[in-house]
Order: structure tokens, then C-alpha cells, then sequence
């Protein structure tokens, strides 16, 4: 059996393409081609029509493809703060400690030192000394504790409340401030010992001079001093 002109597989993909483009120009000016050669160049001017829609809708699907892929960096892992040496604001120190204080029997006076450090959980101790390391003059006047904070907080002291009673020793003394962890002092054997394989690292200090009854004679040159070591022999 003969198939029908036109009938053809070739010739219904034909129309049915030209139906399409047809379609679409309808859809875009209104007008439909008239013959075959107007169908054509209508053709050309859809099939440009939609290739350039297309390739506008492929440039805002990568923009937002683009902007919807940022990378998002991972936030940086928390780490508590370190431990810190303790900081004296020995500037703001009551009183001065940069001139000798002279002080007469029976008197009450006050030392007092702003601290500030990282401590990670763990204590200080702060411990006033007369004749810090001079022997056999050292005395401890008071150890205390002063509760663990951060570096941030201002409001730490340490206060020593000294009366000097009538038998003080008279003339040329250091009263001396130490404040370390409590972990850098020789709990076990003196805990008003720092223990030296931490005490460069963790330990502060300060000294006022003070001259307790003084007479004419009293000067600088009586203050307690340490003597130094011989020299070696050659």
C-alpha cells in the first residue's frame, strides 16, 4: 500500500516543527506567516528570538547559582585564655613607692597595690614582706589570697593594714609586696617560698622604703642591703 504525499515521517516532523515556530511567533508579534518563504524568515527571526532568551536565562541561572554557593568559613575554635604573670600598677601604688616613706611610732598605715591577671581558674597569693630576702631580717607581715579572674577585671587589690607597733626595729627598712599563682609557691615545704622553676615567669614584686623613727643620723646608707659574693679568684 502506498503511503499518502506528504504523509511521510520526515514530512509530520516538518509541519510539526513549522506548527511550532509558527506558535511562537504568533505568541511574540501577533502575525502569522503567510507562505512558506515568509514561515522561513519568520523562522530564522524566532529561532534567534529564542536563542537569545535562552542564553539569558543560562547567565541569571550562574548568577544565582554563584550566589547561592558562597563559601561560609567555619567560625574559629574557642580557646579559653592563658595564664598570665600578674601585673602591680605600681604607678597608681598607695603610698608612692618611688621615695622613701618616713614613718614614727605608734602608727597605723596602709599599703595598697591595683593587680591584674589572666588566671585560668587558679588563685593568687599576695604576701608583704619586711627585708624581702634580707636575712635574718625577713618577716612575713601578711599572706592573703585574692580570688582568680580574668585580666579584664580592675577592681583586684592587694592591701596590706600595717600598725607598727612601739618595739618596731627603728631606721631603714623594705616592706616588699610578692604576688604569684598559687601553684608557683612551695606549699608543701613554705608557702611563702616561691618555688624558682616558676617564679621567673609568674611572680610580681614590689618594694616601698620606709624609715621608722628616724634621727639625724638615719640615711639611706643604713638600709639593710644584701652583701654580695666575693669575687672569684683568678
Amino acid at each position: 500500500m502506498r503511503k499518502r504525499a506528504g504523509n511521510s515521517r520526515h514530512a509530520r516532523v516538518t509541519r510539526g516543527f513549522d506548527a511550532a515556530v509558527m506558535w511562537v511567533q504568533v505568541q511574540g508579534d501577533g502575525r502569522v506567516p503567510v507562505t512558506r518563504l515568509s514561515r522561513g524568515a519568520g523562522n530564522l527571526r524566532t529561532i534567534s528570538l529564542v536563542s537569545r532568551l535562552a542564553w539569558r536565562s543560562l547567565l541569571l541561572i550562574s548568577i544565582m547559582l554563584v550566589e547561592g554557593s558562597c563559601i561560609v568559613a567555619d567560625p574559629p575554635e574557642y580557646r579559653a585564655p592563658g595564664q598570665t604573670r600578674p601585673v602591680l600598677n605600681v604607678y597608681g601604688a598607695v603610698p608612692t613607692a618611688t621615695r622613701a616613706l618616713v614613718l614614727y611610732t605608734p602608727t597605723r598605715t596602709s599599703f595598697s597595690v591595683q593587680v591584674r591577671s589572666e588566671d585560668a581558674g587558679e588563685d593568687l597569693r599576695a604576701i608583704f614582706f619586711m627585708d624581702y630576702q634580707i636575712k635574718p631580717g625577713e618577716r612575713v607581715l601578711i599572706s592573703k589570697t585574692i580570688t582568680a579572674s580574668t585580666y579584664d577585671n580592675e577592681d583586684r587589690t592587694a592591701t596590706l593594714d600595717w600598725i607598727i607597733p612601739m618595739m618596731a626595729l627603728k631606721g631603714c627598712h623594705y616592706v616588699s609586696l610578692v604576688v604569684a599563682h598559687e601553684n608557683s609557691f612551695l606549699k608543701q615545704i613554705d608557702e611563702t617560698r616561691l618555688d624558682p622553676r616558676r617564679a621567673d615567669d609568674d611572680a610580681a614584686i614590689v618594694t616601698w622604703t620606709v624609715s621608722i623613727d628616724p634621727t639625724e643620723n638615719t640615711t639611706l646608707e643604713n638600709c639593710p642591703s644584701v652583701s654580695a659574693p666575693p669575687p672569684p679568684v683568678p
